[in-house]
């Protein structure tokens, strides 16, 4: 769980910078950038092999009805990304990454209706702080607008944020559902077969909006174009791809082991700290009603953390330790 941890936080936060930095810059490819976010998954190849070695456990049989799935929730990351890229083009990462903690509120209601997760005050309380947040963006948005965006670009920014993080949000309990009655929760090595297979579906998908796009005849003109330089330019997106990766491969560990609102949550949570990072390297202006926004995303998390944690309390009391079942 530590380690599914660490790998959503460093993820989230080198693969969302990396990205603004390519976009301010002079990067306008979204397809090319949708298409980076799910391009890195041949990292996640070595340790899969490594884990079927050492554990001498065997691949997931790829049954049509295991494909499908990979292949409706490959397109759905695709088009998830799109707007994601679409919104980071035209807002600052402080501002897209607290209108991204409305993922929370999303989730809490897939989670709900599709599989079963029971709602609680905490849990009801971090989706009121959170959506409020967001909501207190908006009627700041003005003052926050990045020189060179027009007022419907950044308009279409937020609306496409919002639309990203509700998608996300769906693919999570879809992903729980899949793990418990589909594949069976054997080992965390259908995590990293599962992420692999989406990740291909998802990029393959990216290539066709390359294609139709013609992105992938200006990519040499861009690079060239890039102020920063050839090799930056390059290390710019392959650094983004392996963040990504490592976002969405911490984020199903999380899942597999506890639940699709959990990773939801933690993923919520350390978005104050990407805009905090925005702040200090991009200079986003951090206004009051941004910090306000912040710290209902904060104090939404420990709601649903201490939520989580009276819950716990509660059923270990009522069941029964091994002294008592003897």
């Amino acid at each position: 769980m530590i380690l599914s941890s660490l790998s959503l936080l460093v993820g989230t936060s080198s693969a969302t910078l990396l990205g603004r930095l390519y976009f301010i810059h002079g990067g306008s490819q979204r397809w090319l950038y949708t298409f980076i976010q799910s391009a890195g998954w041949p990292m996640l190849l070595p340790p899969l092999f490594t884990y079927y070695c050492a554990s001498s456990t065997r691949p997931t049989p790829l049954t049509f009805k295991l494909f499908a799935i990979y292949l409706a929730m490959g397109f759905f990351t695709a088009f998830d990304n799109l707007l994601f890229s679409w919104g980071l083009s035209y807002l600052p990462v402080s501002t897209n990454v607290l209108l991204c903690a409305s993922q929370l509120a999303f989730n809490a209601i897939f989670a709900y209706a599709i599989v079963g997760q029971k709602f609680t005050h905490f849990i009801l309380n971090a989706v009121f702080s959170i959506t409020v947040g967001a909501v207190l963006l908006g009627l700041h948005s003005d003052s926050d607008r990045p020189k060179g965006t027009t007022e419907r670009q950044y308009v279409l920014g937020f609306i496409v944020t919002i639309a990203g993080a509700a998608l996300y949000a769906l693919m999570l309990p879809l992903l729980e559902l899949t793990y418990k009655n589909v594949i069976g929760k054997t080992n965390f090595a259908v995590v990293i077969e599962a992420q692999t297979f989406i990740a291909i579906f998802a990029t393959l998908f990216s290539m066709i909006g390359m294609a139709i796009n013609g992105e992938f005849s200006v990519l040499k003109q861009e690079a060239n174009a890039f102020p920063l330089g050839h090799a930056l330019y390059a290390v710019t997106l392959v650094g983004s791809a392996i963040g990504w990766q490592m976002f969405f491969l911490g984020g199903a560990g999380i899942i597999f082991l506890a639940s699709s609102l959990l990773s939801c949550t933690l993923s919520t949570a350390m978005l104050p700290v990407v805009s905090i990072l925005a702040v200090i390297f991009f200079h986003d202006s951090f206004y009051a009603l941004k910090g306000v926004a912040m710290l209902l995303s904060v104090w939404g998390f420990f709601s649903y953390i201490y939520g989580g944690y009276i819950e716990f309390k509660a059923r270990s009391a009522v069941e029964p330790g091994p002294e008592d079942s003897l």
